[in-house]
């Protein structure tokens, strides 16, 4: 392997043979009739083999559209992403990633490709809800929609965790409490229907840990109690501020003004529970584990041997929730340990004043980010979008405030799961995406953030300089597009790090890396096979993509390789 920085930038256009394309169909503008444009593309005959230097223009009688066929079966891109570039060009794709918690409102397969035609990178499974076989019924409706309409949409399992939290409320959707009403929190082993104003409570050293007077939050502060009394099982609780109480929603207690901590010190972060959910995701090959209240970097390394163990073949990439006391005093380590992270800024919220939180996701944002760990911030982005059609003045800026973070994805959770407008709160975030990220640009707002070294090898030194270089020359000549052969997502991830102006086209032969490429900021991952020949690899990329209307001649590339460790500057010929 050349151990040295090639860079090189031809004078004029490689004398490869040119392409014979037809002309494609333009992309119609009106977003309506993207869904029938994927269909079109859905439909058409089955791929036909990799025929490689074939694709090329011959005097051998292949037609035109043979050639573009071929070209078109030999890689494979979203195709969501192929429509938005084909419409609007290479600086108007999104860099934004976007996760989507499905649930009710969004289990079907009509509701899971309105999401994937509205943007979701990810669908995220909450192990919170349902059983093995309904989330076992999600995942391969999403695997479908991949391989029949040309998606790319990622699947990750949110583990339940060590919290406390209450019980399914009897199987009612939810239920109300007002100011002033008295509720009994119950450690008994309840039969349904639950007995009025009667929740049950998961954790049975509740009535021991919980005091008079302490102040009882339910899911991050939306519902409020204080602690009046306590009965053998039984904890009788006043509502301070009424809310919607809905299933399973975390409970936690704050003393004199400070959270109750002593209460989870004996609790696993990973339960018997999560354990089995996880056997299951291994079992059905999701692409993300996120794991909930992770209190150390043991947890992960714990988690990733398991993976490894159960599944040696196995790509599965563990995100670490922050969203708890500890979580922030081992941050760092936590994140090192991870492969991402997410900013749970509910239950976090619950464990720290509010305003402290916006602070907190700040740091957690820009570590992760100089970490090289894709991060993402979730958590009552869009709330009222539940109910209501339109967001918030203050919501949209919370959105734009991350975004403006440079966060690799936002995450819709309630908004999407059991919302009554989830395809409009995607459409929302979508939209509040394109917009600061197109601001950012005209204003030519390239950041000074400090990047430090994360390389443990000197290879991996190679790739991170390789890298730091690459986005900066994009930057600076003006480049349509970054171009990565990588094996396993590294030198992509760098680049990623970097947030260069331009999107970076990330080719890879592994279908799992491809979709685990789809939570990192600014990448379009395709899947193409190739070899350890730069020049050969870029004819055919070139003649493929010319074939799919997505590029041009002319257009400005940079191409990297994380196999030749190189850098080459060229026109598309």
């Amino acid at each position: 392997m050349a151990r040295s920085l090639h860079v090189f930038a031809p004078p004029s256009p490689s004398p490869s043979p040119r392409l014979l394309r037809p002309r494609l169909p333009s992309l119609p503008h009106h977003r309506r009739l993207l869904h029938r444009e994927i269909f079109r593309a859905s439909t058409s005959p089955p791929p036909a083999p990799d025929l490689g230097p074939a694709v090329l223009a011959s005097d051998n009688g292949i037609s035109a559209s043979s050639l573009a066929a071929t070209a078109a079966a030999a890689i494979d891109v979203d195709a969501v992403t192929e429509a938005e570039m084909k419409e609007n060009g290479f600086r108007s794709t999104r860099r934004t990633k976007l996760v989507c918690t499905i649930g009710p409102a969004t289990c079907g397969a009509e509701q899971l490709e309105a999401l994937a035609v509205g943007g979701m990178n990810v669908a995220r499974l909450n192990m919170c809800h349902g059983t093995h076989d309904w989330h076992r019924g999600v995942i391969r409706q999403v695997r479908r929609l991949n391989e029949e309409k040309g998606f790319a949409v990622a699947v990750m399992m949110d583990t339940e965790g060590s919290e406390i939290h209450m019980g399914d409320l009897g199987g009612a959707a939810s239920a109300k409490a007002e100011d002033g009403e008295i509720w009994t929190f119950s450690v008994r082993a309840l039969n349904s229907p639950l007995p009025d104003r009667t929740i049950h409570a998961n954790y049975d050293g509740f009535t021991e840990d919980v005091r008079v007077g302490d102040e009882l939050l339910v899911d991050g502060g939306m519902v409020r109690f204080e602690v009046i009394e306590k009965i053998g099982p039984d904890v009788k609780c006043r509502c301070t501020d009424p809310g919607l109480l809905l299933p399973r929603a975390n409970l936690t207690f704050w003393r004199d003004g400070s959270l109750v901590r002593e209460r989870n010190a004996m609790l696993p972060t990973i339960s018997s529970k999560d354990w089995l959910d996880i056997d299951f995701g291994i079992a059905e090959g999701v692409d993300f584990i996120a794991v909930s209240f992770v209190k150390s970097a043991e947890v992960i390394n714990h988690l990733k041997s398991y993976i490894a163990a159960r599944s040696r073949d196995s790509d599965i990439a563990v995100i670490a929730k922050i969203e708890s006391i500890d979580s922030l005093k081992n941050l760092e380590e936590i994140i090192r340990a991870s492969d991402g992270a997410m900013v749970a800024r509910g239950d976090l919220g619950a464990q720290i004043p509010l305003e402290q939180v916006p602070s907190a996701q700040q740091k957690i944002v820009k570590l992760c980010r100089q970490l090289n760990k894709p991060v993402i911030v979730a958590s009552q982005l869009l709330e009222s979008m539940i109910e209501y059609p339109t967001p918030t003045r203050a919501e949209v800026a919370d959105v734009s405030e991350a975004v403006r973070q440079r966060a690799d994805a936002l995450m819709l959770s309630g908004e999407s799961a059991m919302g009554q407008y989830p395809d409009k709160a995607l459409t929302v975030l979508r939209s509040v995406s394109l917009r600061i990220e197109r601001w950012w640009r005209e204003e030519k707002r390239f950041e000074a953030m400090e990047l430090p070294d994360v390389a443990s090898s000197f290879s991996d030194k190679i790739s991170e300089e390789i890298c730091n270089s690459a986005a900066k020359m994009a930057n600076n000549l003006g480049v349509d597009a970054l171009f990565v052969y990588t094996q396993t997502g590294h030198m992509t991830s760098l680049l990623s790090r970097c947030r260069p102006d331009c999107p970076i086209f990330a080719f890879t032969t592994s279908t799992s890396v491809r979709r685990r490429l789809n939570l990192q900021w600014g990448l379009i991952p395709f899947r193409l096979s190739f070899s350890d020949d730069m020049e050969s690899n870029l004819n055919r990329t070139f003649s493929l993509l010319k074939a799919r209307g997505m590029i041009q001649s002319g257009d400005l590339v940079i191409a990297l390789s994380d196999m030749l460790q190189s850098i080459q500057v060229m026109n598309v010929p």
